[in-house]
């Protein structure tokens, strides 16, 4: 005797539905990505020598250089007065900063500021000074270097 037997119903119903959810899913995170790509921070960066020549003048970028001499206090309202100078040519340009100075500061450090230039005096934005690893910039044997 021969026993007829009855498919099982399969979930292939809530299969679909999982995967239009993941598919709906991944092209929101691709639409995201590519708007934070496309409309993402394009502030220049410039050197001191470009600064100091005008370059980019009143408008927002971001300024790198070495640090010559620093005076005053950036807590103040007059700001603490830092001299750059310039990688390749040494020449230099006045910065007015105010905010946080980071435990790295110092003579001789690499440092990035954002702000703008106008009258051959940068006036950084408060609260923008980033100092530059020296071991991870400097010259030296790469093989040596931290990863």
């Amino acid at each position: 005797m021969l026993l007829a037997v009855t498919p099982v119903a399969t979930t292939g119903g809530r299969r679909h539905i999982r995967l239009v959810f993941a598919l709906v899913i991944a092209s929101i995170l691709g639409t995201f990505a590519v708007y934070t790509a496309l409309v993402s921070d394009t502030t220049p960066l410039i050197g001191v020598a470009q600064a100091a020549a005008g370059d980019k003048a009143g408008q927002n970028v971001k300024l790198t250089g070495e640090v010559v001499s620093f005076t005053g206090d950036a807590s103040t309202d007059a700001g603490m007065r830092i001299t750059l100078a310039d990688y390749g040519t040494k020449q230099t340009i006045p910065v007015v900063y105010h905010g946080s100075i980071p435990d790295a500061f110092k003579v001789g450090r690499q440092i990035v500021l954002d702000g703008r230039a106008a009258s051959g005096v940068f006036d950084a934005k408060t609260d923008s000074l980033v100092t530059k690893c020296p071991s991870k910039y400097g010259p030296g044997d790469a093989s040596t270097a931290p990863s």
